[in-house]
């Protein structure tokens, strides 16, 4: 346990002064647009019990570790499914990354075909600063090709048109940049960390740590045209690292905890907005779904994403690794048992 505690001291310790640098930096590394050789390796839910395969209502369908020798892998911070078997996910660092997952009998046992960019700026500017490429949150429609991104740190909204996780889409500057004036108060390195976007248009994004005087967590919900904030409970200890339209009024969201006293952890929460999108004031609830903890197979957990088939709702999380060798860019795959 000492050990165990110490690498956990030793990685939160290495993961902030990260971002402090990240904070004081005006040194921008302009990320070439190339295919990305990844290889990975096939992990157990459970290294203590190789017979396990179910967290709460989550049915485990495998999970591998991904890594690459290129030096501007990682970071991941946010994840969206496309269809058949490709991924679209954002970084830290501005870039783009998108990948297909390779599957076997319904369980993931692999990446492949992946590709990385920076992602472009209004005009096709490059970024100025560092801090301006803090890409947290991402919501994509494969069907229409709408994505959004949300940065925190210089807080805005991205919004891009045209995107099918190609190449070339992915060159695409967005085509409008959104400011909500309640991000203003939100903190550099707190701002909206997670974004959901419901079927009807209406979108709620949480911040990473800004929460209201009873605990519960800020949130901006958008329906109408018109952007309130709104409280939405949180877990204890932990923050919202991704959130992803479940239904037209239902949203999965992810918490992770990252600390030198508590440890890795993570959690999966499910929360109904229709009394908030009705008008609502009140907090809303969330219903615990399952909890990550070791020995269980985790990492710095910051993504989440969805794929429908035939009513069944497959549940992919990914881990950010912070650039940093202490620790592991994860994916793992798992079928919710509704």
């Amino acid at each position: 346990m000492f050990f165990e505690r110490l690498i956990v001291i030793v990685v939160t310790a290495a993961a902030l002064v990260a971002g402090v640098d990240a904070l004081q930096t005006d040194m921008v590394q302009h990320r070439a647009p190339a295919a990305l050789a990844v290889s990975t390796t096939v992990l157990a839910l459970n290294p203590d019990d190789p017979g396990q395969q179910r967290l709460g209502p989550l049915r485990f369908l495998g999970a591998v570790q991904i890594r690459s020798s290129d030096a501007g892998f990682g970071g991941i911070s946010a994840l969206r499914a496309g269809p058949g078997t490709r991924m679209l996910a954002v970084t830290d660092t501005g870039n783009w990354l998108a990948f297909d997952t390779v599957e076997r009998d319904g369980r993931l046992v692999g990446v492949a075909n992946a590709y990385m960019r920076a992602i472009p700026q209004p005009g096709g500017t490059p970024l100025r600063r560092k801090a301006d490429g803090d890409a947290e949150a991402l919501d994509w429609d494969a069907a229409t090709g709408t994505a959004s991104i949300v940065y925190e740190q210089d807080h805005r909204i991205a919004h891009f048109t045209g995107i099918d996780a190609t190449p070339a889409s992915l060159a695409a500057p967005p085509e409008r940049i959104e400011r909500l004036t309640q991000m203003l108060g939100w903190g550099n390195n707190s701002g909206g960390e997670a974004m959901a976007v419901l079927p009807g248009g209406a979108r709620v994004i949480l911040a990473e740590q800004a929460r209201h005087a009873d605990g519960s967590r800020v949130a901006l919900l958008t329906a109408g045209g018109v952007t309130r904030e709104i409280a939405i409970t949180g877990v204890a200890g932990m923050s919202p690292t991704d959130a992803v339209a479940l239904d037209d009024h239902t949203i999965l969201i992810l918490h992770r905890r990252f600390s030198s006293t508590g440890g890795l952890g993570a959690a999966l929460s499910r929360v109904d907005l229709a009394p908030a999108l009705a008008g609502g004031t009140a907090t809303l609830p969330m219903t615990l779904l399952a909890r990550w903890q070791a020995p269980v197979t985790l990492d710095n957990m910051e993504g989440l994403a969805l794929r429908h088939d035939g009513g069944r709702v497959f549940v992919y999380l990914v881990s950010d690794d912070n650039f940093n060798s202490l620790e592991r860019t994860l994916l793992l795959k798992f079928e919710l048992m509704q």
